[in-house]
């Protein structure tokens, strides 16, 4: 059903995205590939995509890490990350679970009692010791071993994570890595692009990229989602819901969740509306809490786009105007680069845009 809300695993469940999915699944059977990058702004449907890739092509032997299993991912709170990407790895391995736990239960620092996975003892190379557990697994199977890093890039605030990957690229090859993101630049940061010294830098890995879904696209997600439920809706309310939300997989799917459970095309909308902006907005706030000293310059900028796509000289004049004073290219430059490496802002050719529709909701209620 394309109006179940969560990460979708049922193809059947997923839309179109089918040249991300064949690409997905070429590097997932191929023996070559060692790492692929999904990237996407947020909610476009990356773990869904991932997931359902994962299933589609066959693959048995996967352990998903996602650093949005804790509220706050930090150098202490990543081992409740592993704990519970392993403790899934076992509920789902099925004749394999014995012996993965086996091996799980050797690793020093684990406790590992049926299908729960404790962190008995902290220590730096726990990671490492888990990998060459699964690495282990892997090898008794003569199949692959795909560890799934969603929002990876947050996990970079974890001492060595960029230096772990390299060494299981380098070392385990029997195990592939799969790295999830929505902060794409955060993202390219981790892989290293154009950093030398970075521990990544320099390895081959497939990309793929999740584009939000043209109108006609999302107007088909929609009449399709409303004939799975046997629902004749207005093309005109679904052609409103659409200008609203754009070519966002989530908030599309949250409209028809809502439109099929109240029945209300305008609480629907209106809805999404709301808990949508709530959400993109405590994004937002994380963001600027960091940056108290140019917050304005920052919201000024994301105004500026509020009314429509600029160029880079049409986006800095505006800002300029705004703010009331010249600025030089690097201050610029630095600003739009920070809102671009967070997923707020996108280039589409040589114009810049919000990522997000409903960051012009959040900036009329942070204006009131």
């Amino acid at each position: 059903m394309l109006f179940r809300l969560g990460v979708k695993e049922d193809p059947s469940e997923f839309y179109d995205y089918r040249e991300q999915l064949a690409l997905l699944g070429r590097g997932l059977r191929d023996s070559i590939t060692r790492m692929i990058v999904v990237k996407g702004v947020r909610r476009i449907g990356k773990s869904s995509l991932v997931r359902v890739g994962l299933r589609l092509h066959g693959v048995k032997l996967y352990a998903v890490f996602d650093a949005r299993t804790v509220p706050l991912l930090t150098s202490d709170t990543v081992y409740e990350v592993v704990a519970r990407g392993l403790e899934e790895l076992l509920r789902r391995s099925g004749g394999l679970g014995r012996h993965l736990r086996e091996l799980l239960a050797r690793v020093e620092g684990l406790s590992v009692a049926g299908f729960e996975v404790r962190v008995t003892r902290r220590s730096p190379d726990l990671v490492l010791r888990v990998v060459e557990a699964l690495d282990k697994a892997a090898e008794a199977t003569g199949e692959h071993m795909v560890l799934v890093f969603d929002e990876a890039q947050d996990m970079a605030v974890v001492p060595g994570f960029a230096r772990l990957l390299a060494h299981i690229y380098d070392y385990h090859q029997r195990v592939k890595l799969v790295l999830a993101g929505s902060e794409v630049g955060l993202l390219d940061r981790l892989l290293g692009r154009g950093n030398p010294r970075a521990p990544l830098y320099g390895r081959p890995y497939l990309e793929i990229e999740m584009p939000r879904l043209s109108r006609e696209e999302s107007l088909g997600f929609l009449e399709q989602g409303f004939t799975e439920l046997g629902l004749e809706w207005p093309r005109a309310y679904m052609e409103e819901a659409v200008d609203r939300l754009d070519g966002i997989p989530g908030w599309l799917t949250a409209y028809g969740y809502y439109a099929y459970a109240t029945g209300s095309h305008r609480e629907a909308l209106e809805r999404v509306l709301e808990e949508g902006a709530s959400l993109v907005q405590a994004e937002l706030e994380r963001f600027l809490a960091n940056r108290l000293q140019a917050r304005t310059r920052y919201l000024a900028l994301l105004e500026c786009l509020a009314a429509g796509p600029l160029t880079w000289s049409e986006l800095k004049t505006c800002l300029e105007t705004r703010i009331a004073r010249s600025l030089n290219k690097a201050q610029f430059t630095r600003y739009l680069r920070e809102l671009r490496d967070y997923s707020f802002v996108e280039k589409a050719g040589r114009e810049y845009r919000l990522a997000d529709p409903l960051i012009r909701y959040v900036l009329r209620r942070m204006r009131t």
